[in-house]
C-alpha cells in the first residue's frame, strides 16, 4: 500500500476550510438556541403584584415533603415482583395423581 504524500498535502487545506465550517455552522445553531431562549422565557411576575397564600403554599410543602419518592428502577421491581406473585387460575397443577 502506497500513501501519495503530495495528494495528501494538497488535500489539506481543504478539509481545513471544511473543519472551519462545521465550527461556524455549530456556534451559529448555538447563538440561534440562546436568541430563541431568550425571545420566549417568560419575565418572571413580580412578588409585590402577586401575593401568596401562605396556607396553600405550606399544604403543597407538606405534600411534596410526604410524597415518596421512586426511581423508575423501583418501580419496575415492584411491579414484577406483583407479576411473580401474582396468582392465576392459568396455571393449575392437577391433583389427580
Amino acid at each position: 500500500m502506497k500513501i501519495d504524500t503530495n495528494a495528501f498535502l494538497q488535500s489539506l487545506p481543504i478539509m481545513g476550510v471544511g473543519l472551519l465550517g462545521i465550527f461556524i455552522v455549530t456556534i451559529v445553531i448555538i447563538i440561534g438556541i440562546y436568541i430563541l431562549k431568550a425571545l420566549t422565557s417568560k419575565s418572571p411576575e413580580p412578588a409585590a403584584t402577586a401575593p401568596l397564600d401562605e396556607k396553600k403554599v405550606d399544604q403543597n410543602y407538606t405534600k411534596n415533603q410526604n410524597a415518596k419518592k421512586e426511581s423508575a428502577m423501583d418501580l419496575f421491581r415492584d411491579r414484577e415482583k406483583k407479576d411473580f406473585l401474582e396468582e392465576s387460575d392459568e396455571y393449575e397443577i392437577s391433583q389427580d395423581l
